[in-house]
């Protein structure tokens, strides 16, 4: 989906924390957009004065102003401008303001270090030009790993994460969550505003589990690296599993792929313990240890011994 961000929502979001003030808006078609070749990349929309690789939206600081003073030139050589924001309380000639608000640019104005207003920019469009969707399940952050747990309605997803948080481990999202493409390979899931803190667990309603467990229960995002699928498996399915490995696959995320893991759901199951072990497996995976090849070799010396 072709996201955008426009200029006012810009200056709106980052006023409390930037400190600007909105000396003009331009056309009401100022509206910045990721490169579509480059669509996880927000951040390349914004830079120092350029002339070679032109930002649509430019900051000005001392040293850019000087220049300019010595150059004044050069101010039209700037292709793409549509937002300006001049740092460090620096004042632009009259005749340049008026020369570029008729090109339908707008200004900002803060009194802050120019590389403090480009870093913060930058993440802020980073952030929201970045891919997104959102997607069915319950996000936890058992022990440091982003574990996505999914099943059919009413198979007692939230339960289990109810327990999860019981036993100390965090609730990010319930039944809805925002996953966003925040750099290449890296996913993270967060909470639509509208459900932060609150949870629909069957029979209890809904509770918010930073008044049931404290502030320390809940966390705002964390970054996907492992997805649970909670199942009602059939007797069948369970013979024809894989007793060594379980039931692993890959699934596709924003064009990342992610480690599912399928857990059959029975009575006399603790999901909550097995979630436990499979993220502290992914774990360990993930530094560099094979635990099946493990196995496999401790196997082969006993069978030598014997």
């Amino acid at each position: 989906m072709d996201r955008s961000v426009s200029f006012t929502q810009l200056a709106a979001d980052l006023h409390a924390e930037l400190g600007w003030t909105v000396l003009h808006v331009g056309a009401a078609g100022t509206a910045l957009r990721a490169d579509p070749q480059h669509v996880s990349d927000g951040a390349a929309l914004v830079g120092f004065l350029s002339f070679i690789r032109s930002h649509p939206v430019q900051v000005l600081g001392r040293a850019e102003i000087d220049y300019l003073h010595s150059h004044p030139e050069q101010l039209y050589q700037v292709k793409r401008l549509r937002v300006l924001i001049l740092a460090e309380g620096v004042e632009p000639p009259p005749e340049w303001m008026a020369a570029l608000i008729s090109e339908g640019v707008s200004f900002l104005v803060s009194e802050l270090p120019a590389r403090r207003i480009l870093v913060r920019v930058q993440q802020y469009l980073q952030r929201e030009l970045a891919p997104r969707c959102l997607l069915h399940g319950v996000l936890v952050d058992v022990l440091g790993v982003g574990v996505l747990i999914q099943g059919e309605a009413g198979i007692g997803k939230s339960e289990l994460a109810l327990e999860l948080v019981s036993r100390n481990h965090r609730l990010i999202a319930d039944d809805s969550v925002l996953c966003i493409l925040e750099a290449p390979g890296v996913v993270t899931g967060h909470c639509p505003a509208a459900l932060k803190d609150f949870m629909e667990v069957r029979g209890l309603g809904i509770v918010n589990i930073r008044q049931l467990f404290g502030a320390a229960s809940v966390i705002e995002s964390k970054r996907l690296r492992l997805v649970i699928e909670i199942r009602d498996m059939a007797e069948m399915e369970l013979a024809d599993m894989d007793r060594l490995q379980g039931q692993v696959d890959n699934w596709d995320i924003l064009g990342v792929p992610f480690p599912r893991l399928r857990l059959p759901v029975s009575a006399a199951r603790n999901l909550a313990v097995l979630v436990e072990a499979a993220a502290r497996g992914h774990y360990v995976r993930e530094s560099g240890v094979d635990m099946l090849a493990l196995f496999d070799r401790q196997t082969r010396e006993v069978g030598r011994r014997l």
